[in-house]
């Protein structure tokens, strides 16, 4: 995913090797991380979807709404990047879509099936927004684009769809092969840089949808032998290599040690025990989402920062869920129990989850501030972040450590307030005619969002 854009991130970071600049990892150019829980692995019932978009520490995001065009089309709050880059986001009918992670495909399946200079690409997420009301009605569109033009390396990768209902991912195996499967009601689904899916069926379409020759590609190209066993998907395209890498494994198992501790999984995740989804110990709340999404393994034997004292938890050479390079983080909650209007929210935190904080974006709006619509309020959440990663000691303690508490008590206070509050604005939502709605919630929003943007502004005066 993002291919045309990473190929010159990694040109860059090539020109910083040869002048010696020091590198956490070779795998700068891989990218994202999502998660997704069933509305019965929820405590409230509803469907969640977290998102850490993450491509380079010179990225930065905004927001923007995009109107309906006609009267059969859905206007949605739509993620941008660096460059006007679409990033998918969620419409007014509560349909989700995050822009997904960058998979490693094995070489010889782009080979033999390579991507489509003029298949789809960044512009799909917008599209499907545009034209679909649920995650259902996306992936029977998403088939019909795959019949007709097929994929750019723009789409290449893994990505969900997610109403408030169920959820799907997908992931693009080349230029005309793909693979959807639904997220369990009851189970929690994490996607690092690899390919997820494992056994299919495609005779039950209410489970798994897909190129129809999938397991015929595989055998021809020598990556599939139907005597050795069960068709494995992940198993049969993808880097196998990248599968195994802990660069991917210690994401996958750190999201599942979060969710499912009783399950004890080693942090390698060996491929052949490895699930694809688990059901939670306990339902899921969107403050655990998050948590999810601002993971750094602290107090694990991954935890390289010894509580913070050795280093930001951004600065080891320990690939973290919450990473250097995340440029906003959102998690998506849609319900089934409110109006359209009312029950799709992006809680969205702009730059590092861990250094800022999650503010409620309703899917009707039709606006948002006019910081926020482009790099100013991004540049406040990011000089706190920068703040903490800074070189340098307060009071005999690395800056990340010594800070790292006055952000949360901030943050924390302001999304502990905005959570309490959070029912009775939707009350009064639901009360009002559907006309007034959008009004209302743009209002709300709008003033949540400046409120978060002052907090941080007031940390960085704090942290000198």
């Amino acid at each position: 995913m993002k291919r045309l854009l990473l190929a010159f991130g990694l040109l860059a970071l090539v020109l910083m090797a040869g002048t010696g600049t020091a590198l956490a990892t070779g795998h700068e150019g891989d990218d994202c991380n999502f998660v997704v829980a069933g509305k019965n692995a929820t405590a409230d019932g509803s469907v969640l979807m977290g998102y850490n978009n993450d491509w380079s520490p010179s990225n930065y995001s905004y927001l923007t709404v995009v109107p309906a065009p006609s009267a059969t089309t859905y206007q949605y709050v739509e993620f941008l990047t660096k460059g006007d880059w679409p990033e998918g986001g969620i419409n007014d009918h509560q349909l989700a879509a995050c822009y997904g992670v960058a998979t490693d495909i094995a070489k010889v399946v782009e080979d033999a099936d390579p991507y489509v200079d003029t298949g789809w690409g960044a512009d799909m997420w917008g599209d499907i927004l545009q034209n679909c009301a649920t995650a259902s009605q996306a992936i029977d569109y998403f088939q019909q684009m795959a019949d007709t033009k097929g994929f750019s390396g723009d789409a290449a990768g893994s990505f969900a769809f997610a109403d408030e209902n169920q959820a799907w991912v997908v992931e693009v195996i080349s230029g005309h092969h793909w693979v959807a499967s639904r997220v369990p009601d009851n189970a929690f689904y994490e996607q690092p840089n690899m390919l997820r899916t494992r056994t299919i069926d495609l005779s039950k379409p209410n489970k798994f949808r897909g190129s129809a020759d999938l397991e015929q590609f595989a055998i021809s190209l020598g990556r599939y032998n139907p005597n050795s066993g069960p068709f494995d998907v992940a198993w049969a395209f993808g880097n196998r290599n990248k599968l195994q890498d802990p660069y991917n494994t210690h994401r996958l198992w750190g999201a599942l040690h979060l969710v499912t501790p009783s399950a004890g999984y080693d942090t390698s995740m060996p491929y052949d025990t490895r699930p694809v989804s688990v059901v939670p110990d306990h339902p899921l709340t969107r403050q655990q989402i998050a948590s999810v999404l601002r993971y750094h393994y602290e107090g694990t034997v991954l935890d390289l920062t010894n509580g913070y004292t050795l280093s930001s938890p951004h600065l080891t050479t320990e690939r973290t869920i919450c990473y250097k390079t995340t440029d906003y983080s959102v998690v998506f909650q849609m319900r089934n129990w409110l109006p359209d209007a009312v029950g799709g929210v992006a809680w969205t935190a702009l730059c590092r989850p861990c250094s800022s904080t999650y503010v409620p974006v309703y899917d009707s709006i039709t606006g948002v501030p006019a910081p926020w619509g482009k790099k100013a309020a991004y540049n406040d959440f990011r000089a706190v972040a920068d703040s903490l990663d800074a070189s340098g000691t307060v009071s005999g303690q690395i800056r990340y450590r010594y800070y790292i508490p006055l952000v949360r008590g901030t943050y924390g206070s302001f999304e502990s307030s905005t959570a309490a509050a959070q029912g009775c604005v939707e009350s009064t939502a639901s009360c009002l005619p559907a006309s007034q709605r959008p009004a209302y919630l743009t209002s709300y929003t709008g003033q949540r969002a400046n409120e978060a943007q002052g907090l941080a502004q007031q940390l960085i005066a704090l942290m000198p």
